[in-house]
């Protein structure tokens, strides 16, 4: 049999044991908390150099590649932390350069198309067939062009956006297109080309910065 005061004591220890957080779970949620913010930082300064990247497009010619390039700086926050946050990272960027960049058809093409288009391969390129592969990749690049069409001739006029091909008349628009699905097989082809190149020459540097 204890004796009072002992008693007391116990309960009393029981119950501040009760109210106390456990050590393990402090631990833990130190650990989230700082990889949440690690996570934030990283994906601030991914954005700050992809609207960078896209100042870029003021450079007269530069608005079909300025916003290819901002997507593969977009895309490189997908090979350190989880798909979500280069997402995040494409509207971030997307917002941004709509109220600093008076660049219409390069923040179009980027929201449209090459803001996510490096990002959504790691989806796409999971189907095995890869002619159905690549189907679904000129799909998706097609809608987009012809949602990015609309908007601009809507914004600013269908002798601008085809300023460069008057020569070809009424064929000006079939023109385009063509060429634009030719320089989107290219880009896609370099764009693995420089996925590779970074996963095995940059990714490994980067990483080891980041530990």
């Amino acid at each position: 049999m204890l004796p009072v005061g002992a008693t007391g004591f116990c309960c009393a220890k029981t119950h501040q044991s009760k109210g106390a957080v456990p050590l393990r779970v402090q631990i833990i949620n130190m650990s989230k908390s700082s990889k949440l913010a690690f996570s934030v930082a990283f994906c601030g300064i991914v954005s700050a150099l992809a609207v960078i990247v896209m100042f870029l497009s003021l450079i007269p010619s530069f608005a079909y590649a300025v916003p290819a390039l901002a997507g593969m700086v977009i895309w490189t926050v997908s090979e350190h932390m989880k798909v979500k946050w280069a997402y995040l990272c494409y509207a971030a960027v997307g917002l941004l350069s709509f109220m600093l960049i008076p660049e219409i058809e390069a923040n179009l093409f980027y929201i449209c198309f090459f803001g996510y288009y490096p990002t959504l391969c790691i989806v796409l390129e999971k189907i095995k067939n890869k002619f159905l592969c690549f189907f679904v990749k000129l799909a998706i690049f097609n809608a987009a062009v012809i949602v990015a069409y609309n908007i601009t001739i809507f914004v600013l006029s269908a002798e601008e956006m085809l300023e460069g091909l008057e020569g070809f008349g009424e064929y000006a628009v079939l023109v385009f297109w063509g060429i634009g699905n030719v320089a989107f097989i290219i880009y896609d082809f370099a764009m693995k080309t420089i996925k590779q190149a970074y996963i095995k020459v940059i990714k490994p540097k980067v990483a080891s910065k980041l530990k």
